[in-house]
């Protein structure tokens, strides 16, 4: 479960909860369980906008939590996302599929403007930018195996790859930066 929970954060699997925008605050992970940090990530969002669920899932908790109103998704892989200050439009327990709104964002985040995106796998937090398909660039060898891969994946046409764009509701394709 863990591997194929991996293998979703390097594709890109979630849908934007709000429309594809700036992150105002990345993800900073604490050094220890109860240090300093931010748990997530901080997209640029005007309040009043949807906010939609990033993947099939189960609300796991809709509420407030620290005088802030917070929802939280499992997920059948295994992630666990949360998203704030939302005014839920869902309750505990309420199965939701992906893009289907589970609230309003509320002013009172970052600049008043953002949502806080936080993401957690087996009760760790982990960076939910790569779960939208947009990742800091990472250079890697190039080693022989590889470059075969590489040169036949461009040789096939393309689709051929299963790698055939899915429209999301705010008009980007699935998995691609804006």
């Amino acid at each position: 479960m863990r591997s194929f929970a991996l293998l979703l954060l390097a594709a890109g699997a979630w849908l934007w909860p709000v429309p594809p925008g700036a992150v105002e605050r990345p993800f900073d992970p604490p050094a220890h369980a109860y240090g300093p940090g931010h748990r997530g990530i901080d997209l640029a969002a005007s309040p009043g906008d949807a906010v939609l669920a990033p993947a099939d899932g189960v609300v796991r908790f809709a509420g407030m939590v620290a005088g802030r109103p917070v929802v939280s998704i499992d997920h059948a892989d295994g992630l666990v996302s949360s998203f704030e200050p939302v005014e839920p439009a869902v309750a505990e327990g309420e199965a939701v599929a992906r893009g289907d709104r589970i609230g309003t964002l509320l002013a009172g985040h970052g600049d008043g403007s953002a949502l806080h995106l936080g993401a957690r796998l087996g009760g760790a937090y982990v960076d939910p930018l790569p779960l939208l398909g947009r990742e800091r660039p990472v250079l890697l060898p190039l080693g022989p195996e590889r470059k075969r891969a590489d040169d036949d994946a461009r040789a096939s046409p393309p689709g051929a790859r299963g790698d055939a764009l899915r429209a999301t509701p705010w008009g980007a394709p699935s998995g691609t930066p804006p």
